[in-house]
This record gives structure tokens, C-alpha cells and sequence, in this order.
């Protein structure tokens, strides 16, 4: 059995026969529904991801999508089977184990959309250059969810800012890839520090992608805190390091085997290392242990934080973290359910104990500060701000430059629900309140790394309103009534709290 890619001369020879489809793509189907005119001949896609089965309703028709077991209910005198995604070898090696494709196919084809070709094209042309002094950095989701100011945060924003202190660009090229480079005029004026746009990979600018392909088949390093796909022909001699952006409770909802995806990860304890081994199909040799870069930020927060945020002198800061519920719209498919209320908020439900709540703070002289999820949809949430509640959103942030990082090291506690940003403070040893009111629907729904999630919080469970004031009132009073919890999880959870994660990463690289 051999691997073919789609071409008008072998679209011919497989004419009169239907198409099964390997990989659901709405988008690789339209490209090569664009290029190749096949949709009456499509049969149905087989997808392993639960998420992703069902039907698919594709130029007038529903198309099923269900599982691998799938494939030995097909004739394959009478179809093909086309892989229809960017992890094509990946796709064959799977489909090379399964006996009923084996015993009855000599070749499976597959489609090459206009990213893949140009890349294909631009690996031949520097197959036998040497790699350059170039590291590449790239944060937030594919390019198809772009979410303003995430393309230049998290951990891989962190490990730039220590290279850049450290020097390391008088050595290697530093490239961003990011929406929009022109946005990023301001980081030129340091040495050997670029910025390229990741759309570039599909430009019809010549000159664009030779920037960006020349960028990314000679660097020795590639650093992404999420998104890799751009990265997955990559050859063996270069590096690719995953370095996430959270270690939390949730569990990985769309989840795919990474051992070939990337050859590192970072990861801040033993115990995430087993659970990142586990959910995304790592070897234990992947695992970095080092913590994550941008928890260095907690012990170094941005000095004028007050005048740069607008958020008003108080005697204590309660930072409030929630995770989202109703994404924005474009991640539809990221939602969780919508949170019941008028605040759109969980817990604090209604705007009278919002009121309430606002009351008690001004008692004490504590400024709530919201910071909600970038992906969160605004409109979801109500009017909530006021009085001594300040709310956060992601454009606001991404206006003013600030990751989230650097403004929870003046936190005086935390409230989150999920979100990896309170294993995060944990660091910090500061109290940390959990609100808990969905945690049975959220099981359900998305389901925890931790088979027992209360015993793996390091804080005040918050299951009502009444809970909510009650975890406010202790921090008015100094009161910190989980104090031995969270230091014993903190020793479990993490192994380093010293704010030099960015060190120990370059220096386990060997740059």
C-alpha cells in the first residue's frame, strides 16, 4: 500500500468510483471541492474524534461522519479513501494498521489544500540548506480563530521577553508569527528581532512567503503555546516545543495523539507530566519539567499597574477569574453552556446581590477586579460593572499590553472556578476561592483531570452566593481558613516556585 497525493491525472483514473473521506475539514473539503469537482461522489468521512461525528451538511448533502469502525462496512471495489487533513503521513500510518484497509487498498490518496502545497514545495527547495540561528515564536489559537492580542501572550510571550533581557538575540533571529506584523513596529528597534505574519503562509505576495517559509523550514527552534499545525513538517533536525498555557482541571475536550506533533513540552510538576502524558499522548522524555514562563511574571508584576488599568486605590484586591461558558462568535464550537441569570455571571446570579456583594466590599475597601476569558462573549455578560467592581475584558488588556500574568502578583486572592490561572497563583500562596455551582454540569459536559476535583482544590469551595460573600469577608478580615490545603497541594502541583521557569527552559534546550 503507498501513500498518492490528489492530481488532475489520478482524478481521472479514479473516475466512477465514490469518495471516502479520512479527516472531517469543512474547509479542506471546500478547497478540494474548488479544485477537483467531486462533491456529487462524496460517500462520508470516518473521524475517530467524538466531537466530530454525526453528519455534515456539505453542498446540499449530510455526509456522515462516524468512527474507524466504519471502514470495514465499505466496498472498496466499488470507492477510495482520501485523507482530507494537514496530518496526512499521520493519517496513513494509522490507516496502515487497520487490517480492512490494508488487505483491500493499494493506495490511499490524499488532498494537498494550497497551505500544504506551498509548503511541500518550499521543504523540497531547503531540504539540503543547513538550519539558521532563527527561533520562532507563536501563541494563541490556528489563524482561523484569531482573538485580538493573543497572538502575542502567554508562556511563549514570557520566554521571548527573557531572551530579549538575556541577550539572546545577538545570537539567534527572533521571530514572531503573528495577524498583523505592522501592529508590532516597536519591538524592531532590538536587534535581530522580526515579526512575520502567519497568513503569509497562503499569500499570493511571493515575496511574504518566502519570508515566512524561509523562516520556518530553517529555524532550529519553534515555540507555540497552543496552535502547532503550522509546524508539522518539520524536519527531524529541528526543535518544536509545545509550551501550552496552563496546567489546570479540565480536561482536553478535542483531544489527538501529539507524540509526533511536537518533540517537547513544558509542563510544572511531576504530577502534570503524567496527566499531559496521558491526554495528549506523550512520552515521558517529551516532558519538560521546568513551570511554565509566564508564572515568572507573578513574582515580578508590572509597577504601575493602578494608573495604566484605571482601577481605583483600595486597601485589598480580589481578582476574579471565571472561565467561559458562551464563546465568542466564530467559537461557537467551544462552548459549555450559557450561564443562567441576569449577570451571566456564576454564583452572583442577579444584579440585587451584585448590589450586595458591591456593598460589602465598599465595606472593607476591597476592589473586585473581573477578568474575563478571551474567548468569553461579552454580550453574555450584563451590566455588572460599578461601585468597587471592575471588569477586564480581553481588548482592554490587549489595548494596554498587559498579560493577565502581570497584574495577579498584586492580587491579594483569587477567585476562578476551573481555569488554570489559579494552579498558577497557587505560587503565590495566597488564598484562592472556587465557585463550584456547576461543577456536576461541568463534569458532565467537560470533565476534570482529577478523578476527585474537591480534593484537588487548593481553596474555598463556593457553591452559593452566600459562600461567594462569605470567602469576601474573610479576606476583609485576614482570615484564611484553607491555608494548609493549598500549601499541601502546592507541593504536589508544583516543583519549582522560584520565578526562574524561563532560565530553566532554555537552559534544558541546551540554546
Amino acid at each position: 500500500m503507498k501513500l498518492e497525493r490528489l492530481t488532475e491525472e489520478n482524478v481521472e483514473s479514479i473516475a466512477g468510483k465514490r469518495i471516502v473521506c479520512y479527516g472531517r475539514s469543512e474547509s479542506y473539503l471546500r478547497e478540494l471541492c474548488a479544485r477537483f469537482p467531486l462533491q456529487d461522489r462524496l460517500w462520508g468521512i470516518i473521524d475517530d474524534n467524538k466531537r466530530n461525528q454525526g453528519e455534515l451538511l456539505f453542498c446540499g448533502r449530510r455526509l456522515p461522519v462516524v468512527d474507524s469502525s466504519g471502514l470495514s462496512r465499505i466496498n472498496w471495489e466499488e470507492n477510495i479513501l482520501l485523507i482530507t487533513d494537514g496530518y496526512y503521513k499521520e493519517g496513513y500510518e494509522t490507516l496502515c494498521r487497520n487490517k480492512c484497509v490494508a488487505d483491500h487498498l493499494k493506495i490511499i490518496y490524499y488532498f494537498a489544500n494550497q497551505d500544504t502545497e506551498y509548503e511541500l514545495a518550499y521543504r523540497e527547495r531547503y531540504q539540503t540548506h543547513a538550519l539558521e540561528n532563527i527561533i520562532i515564536f507563536r501563541s494563541g489559537p490556528q489563524s482561523s480563530i484569531y482573538v485580538k492580542g493573543m497572538d502575542f501572550s502567554d508562556n511563549a510571550r514570557a520566554l521571548f521577553e527573557y531572551m530579549l533581557a538575556e541577550g539572546y538575540n545577538e545570537r539567534y533571529q527572533l521571530i514572531w508569527l503573528v495577524k498583523n506584523p505592522q501592529d508590532f513596529g516597536m519591538w524592531r528597534r532590538y536587534k535581530n528581532v522580526d515579526f512575520l505574519s502567519f497568513d503569509w503562509a497562503v499569500s499570493e505576495n511571493r515575496e511574504e512567503r518566502d519570508r515566512y517559509f524561509h523562516a520556518l523550514c530553517l529555524a532550529k527552534y519553534i515555540f507555540f503555546t497552543d496552535a502547532y499545525g503550522f509546524a508539522r513538517n518539520c524536519r527531524p533536525d529541528q526543535t518544536r516545543v509545545q509550551l501550552w498555557h496552563g496546567c489546570g482541571f479540565k480536561t482536553r475536550v478535542n483531544f489527538v495523539h501529539c507524540e509526533k506533533r511536537y518533540e517537547y513540552t513544558t509542563v510544572i510538576s511531576e504530577t502534570y507530566s503524567k496527566i499531559h502524558q496521558d491526554v495528549y499522548g506523550l512520552r515521558a522524555d517529551q516532558m519538560l519539567v521546568t513551570g511554565y514562563a509566564k508564572q515568572d511574571w507573578l513574582f515580578h508584576p508590572i509597577g504601575n499597574w493602578l494608573e495604566l488599568s484605571g482601577i481605583a486605590k483600595a486597601k485589598k484586591y480580589i481578582f476574579w477569574l471565571p472561565t467561559f461558558r458562551a464563546a465568542k462568535t466564530g467559537l461557537d464550537h467551544l462552548n459549555e453552556y450559557d450561564v443562567k441569570g441576569q449577570t451571566g455571571l456564576p454564583v452572583v446570579h442577579t444584579y440585587e446581590e451584585l448590589s450586595q456583594l458591591d456593598g460589602i466590599l465598599q465595606s472593607y475597601n476591597i476592589v473586585l477586579v473581573l477578568k474575563l476569558h478571551p474567548f468569553q462573549d461579552r454580550k453574555k455578560i450584563g451590566s455588572v460593572e460599578g461601585g468597587n467592581i471592575v471588569v477586564l475584558d480581553n481588548e482592554r488588556l490587549a489595548d494596554l499590553d498587559i498579560q493577565i500574568n502581570q497584574l495577579l502578583g498584586h492580587a491579594d486572592a483569587l477567585i476562578s472556578d476551573y481555569s488554570s490561572a489559579a494552579v498558577d497563583y497557587l505560587l503565590l500562596d495566597r488564598p484562592i476561592g472556587f465557585t463550584l455551582d456547576d461543577v456536576e454540569e461541568y463534569a458532565e459536559s467537560r470533565g476534570f483531570v482529577f478523578p476527585d476535583i474537591k480534593e484537588w482544590l487548593p481553596g474555598k469551595e463556593l457553591f452559593s452566593f452566600e459562600d461567594f460573600c462569605c470567602f469576601v469577608r474573610e479576606i476583609g478580615e485576614d482570615v484564611d481558613s484553607t491555608g494548609d490545603k493549598r500549601k499541601a497541594l502546592k507541593k504536589k502541583m508544583h516543583r519549582y516556585g522560584d520565578g526562574n521557569n524561563c532560565k530553566r527552559i532554555v537552559e534544558m534546550l541546551g540554546l
